[in-house]
């Protein structure tokens, strides 16, 4: 059975799936998401990777989509006194939330995807963090490589703090490749308005970016919807959206949130969960990139694989 709880309230609306058995139950785990599990590229491939995960380790799962980083703490408190032995939030957006609860409830571990600067001491608090420095940097190198007017724009949702890392990297791969690369970084102050973000991107697209980076997760619709009627070019994020936007799409960051969510599951199974923060990069197929490239030169491709084996290898960094 998989228990689907509404974020406002906490009402619980059951959604019974008998052909799905979870063995040996070892309790249950939770998770949170920004938006919904079925829309946009983030939390529908998160969500997959935390189902996949609770059925292979024997955990009863449930979830809570809408989760706003405002309604957090409240949420977190209600699973943990329920006695959820696990709670997984899949954004950046919820470290405060996590440390600000995690030391109310010891005996449950809070655990977090996408970027942590720091666990605060915490030992109930472990982190998967994507090594945003590195996917900036060749995001921004594949933009600056593929543009023909020299800008090239990032268009993220909320501020929070995967997403200023993202923005900053991004412009540094670009000068690295293009020195006198212009770069507009906007954010919409929304993960889900799609109007807005196409309404942002259509403008970008007429002050010149012929390359757009989409960061907002639902509303990436928009910035793909702008650059294909326009005639500019984007790059996928999160997941293989080429098929999406075959017009627009040169390739798609493709993060492995299989494996994430599988060394979750494992390390809660054996005990192991402890504080860590585990870094998500190249080096250890954290993340890649689609391929073939379209709609570009094929040097590109050939160019920013090299860049990625090197940054993989240590042989640069992104800064």
């Amino acid at each position: 059975m998989l228990l689907r709880l509404a974020a406002a309230g906490m009402l619980a609306t059951v959604a019974f799936t008998p052909s799905i058995t979870y063995a040996q139950e070892k309790g249950e785990v939770a998770a949170l998401f920004t938006g919904a599990i079925t829309q946009g590229n983030w939390d529908p491939p998160g969500y997959a990777a935390f189902d996949k995960m609770a059925k292979k380790y024997g955990f009863k799962p449930s979830f809570i989509e809408h989760a706003t980083y405002e309604k957090a703490p409240a949420l977190l408190r209600q699973l943990a006194s329920r006695g959820v032995k696990m709670i997984i939030c899949h954004s950046s957006g919820y470290s405060a939330a996590i440390q600000e609860v995690a030391k109310e409830f010891p005996d449950t571990q809070f655990v977090l995807y996408s970027y942590a600067a720091s666990t605060g001491d915490l030992k109930n608090y472990t982190a998967w963090s994507v090594n945003w420095d590195e996917y900036g940097y060749v995001q921004g190198a594949i933009a600056a490589a593929a543009s023909k007017s020299k800008h090239i724009a990032i268009i993220s949702g909320e501020e929070i703090p995967s997403a200023k890392r993202t923005h900053e990297y991004t412009l540094r791969g670009a000068k690295a490749l293009v020195p006198d690369i212009q770069m507009d970084a906007v954010f919409t102050g929304s993960f889900t308005d799609v109007a807005k973000a196409k309404e942002v991107a259509t403008g970008v697209i007429l002050r010149g970016a012929d390359i757009l980076l989409p960061s907002s997760d639902l509303a990436d619709a928009g910035i793909q919807q702008a650059a294909d009627e326009e005639g500019a070019h984007t790059i996928g994020a999160y997941m293989d959206q080429s098929a999406s936007y075959p017009n627009a799409i040169i390739t798609s960051t493709v993060l492995n949130f299989d494996k994430s969510y599988d060394e979750m599951g494992e390390l809660m199974t054996e005990g192991k969960l402890g504080g860590t923060i585990y870094q998500e990069t190249l080096a250890n197929n954290g993340w890649t990139l689609s391929k073939p490239f379209k709609h570009v030169d094929a040097k590109v491709e050939t160019a920013v694989f090299a860049l990625m084996d090197k940054l993989a290898k240590g042989e640069m960094k992104p800064d």
